[in-house]
């Protein structure tokens, strides 16, 4: 029998706020998965950073079981990613895919630590990320960066993806995010220096935007979408800055390879997400999806390409590009499936990419001691000649394609994709010499 005394709301509310208070990380699990990693060759490095994980569990699950029940199933779902990372490698059911993962993570992530002041660091250069075999096709990664008492990010490799090592060039984009949530004050600077930069160039006549003024009628109530010509260039790449950045951090390790695998994940799309959603105390907000247009991320990473002085492949890129991409007077956001909000025209657009990586890849930040991403690191032709001559190797299964002198696991990760297009018959053996000998 049903009780009917939850058919008034307030009661019902209680019961479900008592619902979620039964959510919880299991404590007692915990110690025994950080047991399980102290004994994991591979994970001992990790002890500190463990016990500090502890802590972190035992008092947020209290604060938020008292607090915010209703983030407490957020709170599971990131400690069971955590769980998994320890779990796969002493287990050894994935190991060989994970030990080479994590060669191109800490590869990438204290290459670039290496250049910046240690007082700009929140966590530990220490802190490698750890990946793990998650959920998602072949387009899905993603990270958790650190952040207060998660001592080491964890990054999702799809298990999809395990057998196409090629697309683990989406490996160095979200250790790009570790970084930017690692290095103190990053975002900010980006963000802001973005914004700035488009802000002159509309009112300099660099880039032509229009005004955007759409009264709409959305579930929450009457509301007008609105921008001048400035605020509106601003606030697409503000919203764009950390996926911007990310692809950034690929293209200054992996070259253009990090965009051949990219449009395999993104493709080429004109056409993109204006988000409209219920803020605080009542009020609606509006803001774009913050993964750059697909059609305008291909411009910026090939931009990137030039500026970094890899124009072979840049030409290469654009070439597909210009095969690929829909024809496009304008990109266009829509609200609704039907509703387009926000439209700028294509070039207009693909001006402002150009701008946008020339902010990201020479522009002096104060977090990054004083020095352009550019600076940190760099992807040049001795790197592309070092990719260029694991090809055929990496093609024919030998087990020393990795060995070339003076390469790196990264260097290892950007031949993948260029073996593949030498001869896309060779998939396996790619896969299998990159997956046990990187």
């Amino acid at each position: 029998m049903l009780d009917a005394s939850l058919n008034d709301e307030v009661a019902w509310n209680d019961f479900l706020r008592e619902n979620r208070r039964r959510v919880e990380v299991d404590l007692a699990e915990v110690e025994r998965v950080i047991d399980l990693a102290r004994r994991t060759p591979g994970l001992s490095a990790y002890d500190e950073g463990l016990q500090q994980l502890s802590i972190f569990f035992q008092v947020a699950t209290r604060w938020y079981r008292d607090n915010a029940p209703d983030e407490l199933p957020d709170l599971v779902d990131f400690w069971e990613r955590y769980r998994a990372a320890v779990i796969q490698r002493f287990t050894g059911i994935t190991t060989v895919e994970l030990r080479a993962a994590d060669k191109v993570v800490a590869d990438i992530f204290t290459r670039f630590l290496q250049a910046v002041p240690n007082e700009r660091i929140a966590y530990s250069k220490d802190a490698t990320p750890l990946v793990y075999g998650g959920e998602g096709g072949l387009g899905g990664y993603f990270t958790h960066p650190p952040g207060l008492n998660r001592p080491f990010a964890i990054i999702n490799l799809p298990h999809a993806a395990f057998d196409n090592v090629w697309q683990w060039l989406a490996l160095p984009h979200e250790t790009g995010h570790d970084i930017y949530a690692t290095v103190e004050g990053l975002q900010t600077e980006v963000e802001e220096a973005l914004a700035q930069r488009m802000q002159q160039a509309v009112a300099d006549g660099e880039v032509e935007i229009p005004t955007v003024d759409v009264p709409l009628n959305t579930p929450w109530g009457a509301y007008t979408v609105q921008y001048e010509p400035e605020e509106l260039l601003a606030t697409i790449w503000r919203s764009w800055a950390n996926e911007c950045q990310a692809d950034i951090i690929g293209v200054l390790n992996c070259g253009g390879a990090a965009l051949a695998a990219l449009q395999q994940i993104i493709g080429f799309e004109a056409l993109d997400q204006w988000l409209i959603r219920p803020g605080a105390d009542g009020a609606i907000t509006d803001a774009p999806e913050e993964h750059p247009t697909s059609y305008v991320r291909n411009a910026f990473n090939i931009s990137a390409l030039r500026l970094i002085g890899q124009i072979a492949m840049a030409d290469q890129l654009e070439a597909r590009f210009a095969a690929l991409r829909p024809e496009a007077d304008s990109i266009v956001w829509f609200a609704a499936p039907s509703l387009p909000l926000v439209e700028i025209p294509t070039d207009a657009m693909i001006q402002s990419a150009e701008i946008a990586a020339d902010v990201l890849v020479n522009q002096a930040f104060v977090s990054l001691g004083n020095q352009s991403y550019g600076d940190v690191a760099g992807f040049a032709d001795e790197d592309q000649a070092l990719v260029e001559a694991m090809v055929p190797r990496l093609v024919g299964g030998d087990p020393t394609f990795a060995q070339e002198p003076g390469s790196t696991a990264r260097h290892a990760l950007a031949a993948t994709i260029l073996a593949l297009e030498s001869d896309r018959n060779a998939g396996d053996v790619i896969n299998r010499t990159f997956r046990h000998f990187v």
